[in-house]
């Protein structure tokens, strides 16, 4: 298979071999990320090349010192994979697995939009491993290697719904709520306490209502969203926004608002009279 149909090389980058030392990374694919929001699906695409060539340089400065960019590639919010020290290369990305993955940021943080060009990016990439250097193409986060909060909880919920595994191609959307749970702040998270009320489970909520907090009273809400659909909705099931559970609290919402418009319908007939 050829590589990734947008791929900017590090020749392309103006930069040399790395110097990093052989590796043969068949294990799988590690997602990261930056830690700070980018924001740079909102700008053109040279600002994701400037993002990548400061990445370089702080990574091989003195507070670092790598003798190269730390991550194998990276994927971009305009669906482009550019490389970093690229393929058979050790890496600094995710200790424990620098030899045995090879690894790919999204230059994303914690609220940024991760965009279905970027996710068709990786996809691509992780074809493009397997199929030419025979990687097992297991998608991982970083967090599955060392305790952080890397690739941060959305960018983690696509690794464990599987969506970074699907055939390149795909459209895929990101919901905000996705991967929210609890200890998680945010107006996405005011979004999704929004949701639990139009869903008619606002009293769960109590007094703070729709404050950006996923704590024990968010999740209670999300619970009884997904009991109102039909789920079996047992003790933890509101505690994290599952690909599943951003379904059914969606679903929640578009029955109650069903059912408020037949109620009204069926109240409005009862009070016309007929005519003659």
């Amino acid at each position: 298979m050829p590589r990734p149909s947008k791929y900017v090389s590090r020749s392309e980058l103006g930069w040399p071999v790395c110097q990093a030392s052989y590796a043969d990374p068949r294990s799988g694919l590690v997602i990261h990320y930056d830690g700070s929001d980018q924001g740079l699906a909102g700008k053109s695409h040279s600002a994701c090349l400037t993002y990548w060539r400061n990445t370089r340089a702080f990574h091989m400065g003195p507070s670092r010192g790598w003798t190269c960019i730390g991550y194998s590639f990276m994927s971009c919010a305009h669906g482009y994979v550019m490389e970093g020290r690229g393929l058979y290369k050790t890496q600094a990305a995710q200790p424990g697995g620098n030899t045995t993955h090879y690894s790919v940021t999204l230059a994303t943080g914690p609220t940024d939009l991760i965009t279905p060009e970027q996710i068709n990016a990786v996809r691509e990439l992780r074809q493009w491993l397997t199929e030419e250097c025979g990687n097992a193409g297991t998608v991982l986060g970083h967090r599955d290697f060392v305790s952080t909060s890397c690739p941060g909880d959305r960018a983690y919920a696509l690794v464990r719904n599987g969506t970074f595994e699907q055939p390149p191609g795909q459209t895929t959307e990101v919901h905000d709520m996705l991967g929210l749970h609890i200890g998680s702040r945010g107006e996405a998270v005011k979004l999704l306490q929004l949701r639990i009320r139009r869903a008619g489970f606002g009293d769960a909520l109590g007094e703070t209502g729709a404050d950006g907090v996923y704590g024990p009273a968010t999740a209670e809400g999300v619970r009884l969203c997904r009991d109102y659909v039909g789920s079996r909705a047992l003790e933890g099931y509101g505690d994290e926004m599952t690909a599943h559970a951003v379904d059914q609290v969606e679903a929640a919402v578009t029955k109650r608002t069903l059912q408020k418009a037949q109620i009204s319908s069926t109240a409005l007939g009862s009070n016309t009279s007929p005519e003659g």
